[in-house]
Formats: C-alpha cells, structure tokens, sequence
C-alpha cells in the first residue's frame, strides 16, 4: 500500500504544481504595442527610396523579392507596394534598413 501511496502523492503533487504553473501563465502581465499604420507611398517617394540605396531597378526588385515591372508599376504609379513592401520601403526611408550592395 506505500508504493501505491506513494505515486498517487507523487502524481497528485506534479499535478499542483501543474496547476499552479498554468495559473501564474494566465495571470502574466500583457504586454501592448503599437503598430505604426501602413503609409502609402508616392511614385516619387518610391523613386527617390530606391535612388537611395544605389540599385537598379532590376537589383531593387530582387531584393523585394518581386518583378522588375512590379518596381517600374509602383515608380510610375500605376500600382502601388503591398503592406510588407510599404513596410519595407518605411524602413529604407528612415535609415532603420540598409542594403549592403
């Protein structure tokens, strides 16, 4: 009867201590951010981004991971950067991103 009392106390403390684990989880202080909105991007403004970094379109384009017609679209302003790219562009405009070309 120990052996069979010791692991039902054994399994019964593993599971408190579960259970309190679980409940100092829920109880975590929650953390907010805030998340700047997406800016929407002139031709010019794209233009001048990427003169910036020095490449061609076609290396611009690379590096986006997309089409060198989607780059010639967004300077001519016929399309404009999805809101991963506007991100991307945001962050070249303010020098918190480089290329290293």
């Amino acid at each position: 009867m120990s052996q069979a009392f010791d692991i039902l106390s054994s399994a019964l403390e593993e599971a408190i201590e579960n259970e309190k684990a679980e409940q100092k989880f829920l109880t975590a202080e929650t953390v907010s951010i805030e998340i700047e909105p997406l800016v929407q991007y002139t031709a010019e403004d794209i233009k001048a981004i990427r003169s910036k970094t020095g490449l061609t379109q076609s290396l611009f384009a690379k590096w986006f991971g997309v089409s060198t017609r989607t780059v010639e679209a967004w300077e001519s302003g016929r399309n404009k950067p999805s809101g991963p790219s506007s991100r991307l562009l945001g962050l070249l405009q303010s020098n918190r991103l480089s290329i290293a070309n």
